[in-house]
């Protein structure tokens, strides 16, 4: 049976794109469905920031006019601006049913539309770009998946490799188990890191919700700082700070993120943790799908307003970092002591520290100490063109 791709040229085929998820997945009990609201927005080129600078098409596969698979293909100037013409296109939103054949003509499609824009090679999965989710689950298949995380069966890194992919990198995705106590040590040695500091007038508090805007400026000035040495880091604009920060002004919890600051007022670091709603989007799979989409807020108001402690079992640490001045110092110590602390406070259950490159040491060794442990890995793919 032959496979046919169309791109998508309207609003009907873009609702299949969005919704083609729930037939791959329908059978896999612990696929958390994307929140339907983000979905929508995240493909749309009007209202994500990413498409103020980028562009993408995207794709379906067809065979006997059913869907059977689809996938994006990027280009992010910004990317290839910051690292000097590295004249990569990229791929993304891909999910596709256990068949080579549509696998095969998805990563064509993409491929060619890729090589239009010049570039020679095309990375992937990057939806749409390293600020956003990235990767392809290649061991840990059995957890629930977290916000901004992949999930995805098996087989498609057999569709990938068969596909003559090589690995780009992996990313490391450590789980804490936030019914074990702080390892006494860590925490001493946290404690007298901030005490000694706070004497020379260093300031460690937590965000500020009544002044978010300005709080999350500092985030994203560490953030952009910090980060911007990392393999694949793509610099954030305003506007895609801005929907986080408004993303974030409803489900951000004060304790779960703290801001160091020096004496003279510079940012030095943060780290950033929240509540993982995908535990509302797996909930709401017990309805039927036209329904799904609104059980998915109902469920996520219930928690944030209504329901009393602990609101949600899990959380994810997804930003931490330091500025290089002050880096080696021991304030990252601090930056994994205090967000574990505020899970516990608020009786989570397990967190997520994720994704760390697999060879950034200066970042995997503290997330250790504080007894976080590898139980994902993620992929990401180069396809020379």
């Amino acid at each position: 049976m032959s496979v046919e791709i169309k791109k998508v040229t309207g609003t009907k085929e873009m609702k299949k794109f969005i919704k083609l998820p729930w037939d791959i997945f329908k059978n896999d009990p612990l696929w958390a469905p994307p929140l339907l609201m983000e979905e929508v927005k995240r493909v749309n080129k009007k209202k994500n920031p990413f498409f103020e600078y980028g562009d993408a098409d995207f794709f379906l596969a067809y065979r006997d006019g059913k869907p059977v698979g689809r996938i994006a293909a990027i280009d992010n100037p910004k990317h290839n601006e910051f690292h000097k013409d590295d004249r990569t296109g990229f791929w993304g939103f891909f999910d596709c049913i256990n068949d080579q054949n549509v696998a095969d003509a998805l990563f064509n499609a993409a491929k060619e539309w890729v090589k239009t824009k010049g570039h020679k090679n095309m990375r992937g999965p990057m939806s749409c770009d390293t600020n956003d989710e990235v990767g392809m689950v290649i061991d840990g298949f059995e957890n629930l998946r977290y916000f901004m995380m992949p999930h995805n069966p098996p087989y498609y890194f057999d569709l990938c490799k068969k596909y003559k992919m090589t690995r780009a990198k992996d990313l490391f995705c450590f789980h804490l188990d936030l019914t074990k106590p702080v390892p006494e040590r860590i925490l001493s040695i946290a404690e007298k890191i901030q005490e000694r500091y706070e004497k020379q007038g260093y300031v460690f508090r937590s965000l500020n919700k009544k002044n978010l805007k300005h709080d999350l400026r500092i985030i994203m000035d560490i953030y952009q700082e910090a980060w911007k040495e990392n393999w694949g880091f793509s610099p954030m604009t305003k506007r895609q700070f801005d929907e986080m920060a408004e993303s974030m002004s409803l489900i951000a919890v004060e304790d779960m993120i703290i801001i160091i600051e020096s004496p003279e007022g510079k940012p030095v670091g943060m780290a950033v943790a929240l509540y993982n709603w995908m535990e509302c989007t797996h909930y709401a799979r017990k309805f039927p799908k036209a329904f799904q989409g609104i059980m998915q807020l109902l469920n996520l108001a219930w928690r944030l307003f209504l329901k009393p402690k602990p609101k949600f079992r899990s959380g994810r640490l997804f930003l931490a970092g330091v500025m290089p001045e002050f880096r080696n110092r021991g304030f990252d110590a601090i930056l994994y002591v205090f967000p574990f602390m505020a899970g516990k406070k608020l009786k989570l259950k397990e967190g997520e520290l994720s994704w760390e490159l697999e060879d950034n040491t200066a970042i995997i060794s503290p997330i250790e100490k504080v007894g976080g442990k590898v139980y994902r890995k993620l992929r990401i793919w180069d396809c020379r063109i």
